[in-house]
């Protein structure tokens, strides 16, 4: 499955959604056949993907086994999470890339993300939003860090797109 999702259309910047095992449970012992196993998958969408589409997507794989004739399954739709994709052309993301070329000296680059973030739950509230971050590395691990120069110039341009958005 992960394999025919990387060969499918994709995003323009997000490429195509992924999917991994993230928990998998199940069996006693080596020498035995599980009586049942139990496997959560994360299913990373991108814009154009709904979690019907997945779950359609996920029945046809798990509908197929040959190997296990008495093969069952029971599929539980979990947390669902929209992906976000701001709007190059929306005011918000206009103002922020004027001052931040102003602070930064260049245009900054427009890209996405293939993690879920809280943008795409203000963004369907009719919220305006987009990510904008300092320079760092190690995101939501234990050694993360952010460079605190890129710390100041995101203050200042964060605080001059609000001032301007806002007026």
């Amino acid at each position: 499955m992960g394999r025919r999702l990387a060969e499918g259309p994709g995003h323009p910047l997000l490429g195509t959604g992924t999917v991994h095992a993230s928990v998998i449970h199940g069996g006693e012992e080596p020498p035995t056949y599980p009586a049942h196993c139990r496997i959560t998958l994360e299913r990373r969408t991108v814009p154009g993907e709904s979690a019907d589409t997945v779950q359609a997507e996920l029945t046809a794989v798990l509908d197929r086994p040959a190997a296990v004739p008495d093969f069952r399954y029971r599929l539980t739709r979990g947390l669902h999470r929209e992906p976000f994709e701001a709007d190059p052309d929306a005011p918000i993301v206009r103002t922020l890339t004027h001052h931040a070329e102003q602070a930064l000296g260049h245009r900054p680059a427009v890209r996405a993300e293939p993690h879920w973030t809280g943008c795409a739950l203000l963004d369907r509230a009719g919220i305006p939003c987009l990510l904008f971050d300092v320079d760092g590395a190690g995101a939501d691990v234990a050694t993360e860090y952010v460079d605190l120069a890129s710390l100041d110039r995101l203050t200042h341009i964060l605080t001059a797109t609000i001032a301007d958005f806002c007026s």
